[in-house]
């Protein structure tokens, strides 16, 4: 019988969307109450497109754009929820599989402090990694560029991943 080793990689990923009104605002697969949403090409979700582009980063695949391109507009409005789930396969088809997420929102709209709990939630529900292999946490842009005048949102994300051998 061989023995089967593991490697652990880790990938960064990174995602800004303009704040705009008449979009719902999406975050971690949460909706979220407020006034604006995030404008893109699906439905803008920052933390999972920041997730998702680490997860795909630590496997060496790319980003997600590679398999939802912008210009595709048979997808135009998807659920970053199912693009997630692809990238689950992707990890699976590597052998894969995400141990820990370390993630930061930078936002001056809305707090985020009362989200974190839910978010971390939603975002086990997607990736089922457990709640305490989720770090999710918020910084503001002090007033700064258009972050911080509240008409943009931005995402870190840094994605450690087991992969089996």
């Amino acid at each position: 019988m061989q023995e089967q080793k593991e490697e652990i990689k880790f990938g960064f990923g990174f995602d800004t969307h303009r704040l705009v009104e008449g979009r719902k605002l999406i975050l971690g697969g949460l909706e979220v109450d407020h006034q604006k949403g995030l404008l893109g090409h699906s439905d803008g979700d920052v933390v999972l497109h920041a997730v998702c582009d680490g997860a795909l980063g630590a496997v060496a695949a790319g980003e997600i754009g590679i398999f939802y391109p912008p210009t595709d507009l048979a997808i135009a409005g998807i659920s970053s929820v199912v693009i997630a789930q692809r990238v689950l396969e992707v990890l699976k088809e590597k052998r894969a599989s995400i141990t820990h997420m370390d993630i930061t929102v930078v936002a001056e709209e809305p707090k985020m402090r009362p989200l974190y709990e839910p978010i971390k939630k939603s975002l086990n529900n997607i990736f089922n990694i457990g709640l305490e292999n989720i770090s999710f946490k918020a910084k503001s842009n002090e007033g700064l560029g258009d972050i911080g005048r509240g008409d943009a949102m931005a995402c870190f994300a840094a994605i450690t991943v087991k992969i089996t051998k």
